[in-house]
This record gives C-alpha cells, structure tokens and sequence, in this order.
C-alpha cells in the first residue's frame, strides 16, 4: 500500500538570495522616505524662518516708517529745543550715545507714546545707528537711540536705546529736494524740509558682514511744510491744499 509522503516545499523558509533582495528593496524604500521626509522638513524650517526674517524687517521697517512720517517743523530762532532743526553736519553728541556709526542726524518727531507712567509728551528726538552686535559675532545692528526727556537740566543721552533690527551690513539715509536726492540737509540754512526722506537698508549674513541680496529702500513723503517750502511751491505755480 502507497503511503504519501509530505512534500517538503511547504515547510522550508527563505533562501539567502530572497533575503538580500527583500533586504534591498526596504533599504532602497527606507531611503526614499527618509530623503523626502528630511527634504520637507528642511524647507519647513527655512521657510519659517525667512518669515520670521521678513517679519522682524517689515517690524524694524514700520518703525523708521512712523518717526519719519511724523517729522516735525524746524523751530527756527524762537530758542526752544521742543523741535529742533533738521542737519546731517552738525549734530549733539553724548558719551552715553550708542558706541557705532551714526546713520542718522537727530529727527525731531511727534511718534512718541503717551501713557500714564510717562511724564513726556509725544515729540521725541530720534537717532539711528549702527553699533557692533552684542552676540560676540562680526555682525551689526540696527539701534535706534530715543530722547524723551527735551529740556534737560544738563546734557544726557538718549533715553533708551533699542536694537530694532540685527544682521545689518550697512544703512543710510536720503532727502528728497523736488529734484534730486542729496545725502545732507540743513533745515537752518534752507528754512525748508525735505520732500521725501529715503532709508536704505543693505543685509548681510547672519554674524558677518557679507551681504545678501540688494538693497531695501523705504521711501517716506515728509508733509509738513514750512513757510518758505509754501512761497517757493506758490512762485513755481504749485500749491499746498
């Protein structure tokens, strides 16, 4: 009588070569993965942190937007120092002013806050500079040096100064004359303000000075107009509403 004998085939496991092929191809899928998983994790970071570039800009930005919207009229000969005159040559110095290199001369503007804890009006005395970064890095920053307190008993420096932007190569500041932009003006010599004022801002890398991209320009018209700008504007046929 034949007795059947059970097949062998349906008990053996895996060959070696099945195993490396089965090995490879999770490899080659485990690669996969990880490039596209760490690829999009890398550009979750870079984006995140461009916004977060473009927003503190934007911030530091609206900020020199608000002081030079708000420039104030030269007060002339009358002796008070409330709105003083608008000169790129002379300006006051202080030991306490930021240790750098001035952007700005003094701008006397009415973006101040007024708040129960604060004895000062809304006119201030604004300056920009670019001091050396405090992280130990080849980097500067943008600081702006502010001056509540405009009838001293004696001279001081700025109130408070604020570092409102870091990563800066380089930042200067341009006036609109009606025809052409001038890098100085002289309010006491001219008896008028500028028509617009220009801030460039050059960035560079994160703790050098190497610079990135061109430059950014923000462009603020200056309304406030002084008497002779009003004689001069009506004697060339323009007006002022």
């Amino acid at each position: 009588m034949h007795r059947c004998r059970p097949s062998l085939r349906s008990t053996r496991g895996f060959t070696l070569l099945e195993l490396l092929i089965a090995t490879a191809v999770s490899a080659i899928v485990l690669l996969a993965i990880n490039t596209t998983f760490f690829g999009a994790l890398r550009l979750h970071n870079t984006t995140h942190e461009k916004i977060d570039s473009d927003l503190t800009q934007q911030r530091a930005l609206s900020i020199v937007r608000r002081d030079l919207a708000g420039l104030m009229l030269p007060t002339g000969g009358n002796g008070t120092v409330l709105s003083g005159p608008l000169q790129t040559t002379e300006f006051s110095s202080s030991p306490n002013d930021p240790t750098g290199d001035r952007v700005s001369a003094d701008f006397y503007t009415n973006s101040g806050k007024i708040d129960g804890w604060n004895p000062f009006s809304e006119v201030q005395k604004i300056a920009y500079y670019l001091t050396p970064s405090t992280d130990g890095t080849n980097g500067k920053s943008l600081v702006r040096a502010i001056t509540r307190n405009l009838l001293p008993v004696q001279e001081t420096g700025p109130d408070d100064q604020q570092v409102i932007l870091a990563d800066v190569a380089s930042a200067e500041i341009e006036f609109y004359d009606g025809t052409d932009w001038v890098r100085d003006w002289d309010s006491t010599a001219t008896s008028t303000l500028p028509t617009a004022i220009k801030f460039r801002l050059v960035m560079a890398r994160p703790g050098s000075n190497v610079e990135t991209g061109g430059p950014i320009e923000l462009v603020v018209p200056v309304f406030a107009t002084t008497t002779t700008t009003q004689t001069e504007a009506a004697a060339s046929g323009g007006g002022f509403e």
